[in-house]
């Protein structure tokens, strides 16, 4: 089964590149100011999900962008459905075999299946660690995301979990679950096959407190990639205090050559030796007030390369922000890696 297969590297244990291609910033529609993920369909369509007021609704997202640039030449949203029984959805991948869609219920820590049309709940079970339910308040399941044969998915919480350490800090970062799911078919339910310790960058900035003196700087994960040749790419986002309250998201290509695999393990704190880790480069990094939270590939430019879709958190109807960028393999020997235009 190839899709559970770890990404073949390079020599260098590296293989990708991201350039911009373009940012917007729309009013937010009424409910669709905080999307939390999104999934490509085909051509200019996406599906998005938002999560304000603790209501979750997805919509779809039509993006037409010149397949000469990457430019965006605009951006509308019609709603689809309320899922029914979610509490508060963060993750969005749509399903290659029958359409339907698998989301990533943060609070509930669980992944569950819906049909995009109606919101009705459908059967199809999701086997998570038990581990993965000791998630610190607000930092669950924050990400999801398939391969494009349908065969392997990946989740984490946004943070470390209680039972393997502290939250990240000016000092440190926290050690996050990449848990990988995989299945045979389409009938088989997923189960986990594999976790790796990937440690988040420290915070950079200072706190910041709200009304009940609780500090509010954070830096975790708020989303995963899987690139056609199984790699997989991790966006951090951090929130603190740098003059002023800023957000900075980082993407970062993974290498999980000698890392090792923790799966069953109950926890990382004081453990001997500690694990092996993820080994991580940046290719893109965005400081500003995007909170983005949602990425996922988009169709091939005409050049080869492959469009990537963020979408960011606006947080009460603020401006709502969507950024495309240009995805390309490093070497001669990556030609036909990008996947097949749609």
């Amino acid at each position: 089964m190839t899709g559970v297969l770890l990404p073949v590297m390079a020599k260098d244990g590296f293989r990708w590149r991201l350039e911009t291609a373009d940012e917007i910033c729309r009013p937010a529609l009424d409910e669709a100011s905080s999307m939390g993920g999104i999934s490509w369909v085909s051509n200019d369509v996406y599906w998005t999900v938002t999560d304000e007021k603790r209501k979750t609704v997805m919509w779809e997202m039509t993006l037409p962008v010149s397949r000469e640039t990457g430019k965006i030449e605009g951006c509308s949203l019609r709603m689809m459905c309320r899922p029914e029984g979610t509490v508060d959805v963060e993750g969005l991948v749509r399903d290659p075999f029958d359409g339907m869609a698998w989301l990533a219920d943060e609070r509930a820590v669980a992944v569950v299946r819906h049909d995009p049309f109606t919101g009705k709940r459908l059967p199809g079970t999701v086997e998570l660690p038990p581990e993965m339910k000791n998630t610190y308040r607000d930092s669950g399941l924050e990400s999801l995301a398939m391969s494009e044969d349908g065969l392997v998915m990946w989740t984490c919480a946004e943070e470390s979990l209680r039972t393997d350490g502290p939250r990240a800090s000016r000092k440190a970062g926290s050690d996050v679950r990449l848990t990988r799911l995989a299945r045979k078919s389409a009938a088989d339910s997923w189960r986990a096959t594999g976790q790796w310790a990937y440690r988040t960058d420290e915070v950079v900035g200072k706190p910041w407190y709200n009304k009940k003196k609780e500090n509010l700087a954070r830096s975790g994960i708020s989303e995963l990639c899987v690139l056609p040749d199984g790699t997989l790419l991790v966006l951090e986002r951090e929130f603190s205090v740098v003059v002023i309250p800023r957000l900075r998201c980082r993407i970062y290509e993974t290498d999980f050559s000698g890392a090792d695999d923790i799966l069953g393990r109950t926890t990382l704190a004081g453990e001997a030796p500690r694990p092996k880790l993820v080994k991580k480069r940046l290719l893109h990094e965005i400081t500003g007030l995007a909170m983005y939270e949602g990425m996922c590939m988009g169709p091939v430019l005409n050049d080869g390369t492959r469009l990537l879709v963020l979408v960011s958190d606006g947080d009460n109807r603020t401006l709502q922000s969507v950024m495309t960028l240009r995805l390309s393999p490093i070497g001669p020997d990556s030609k036909g890696q990008m996947g097949v235009a749609k």
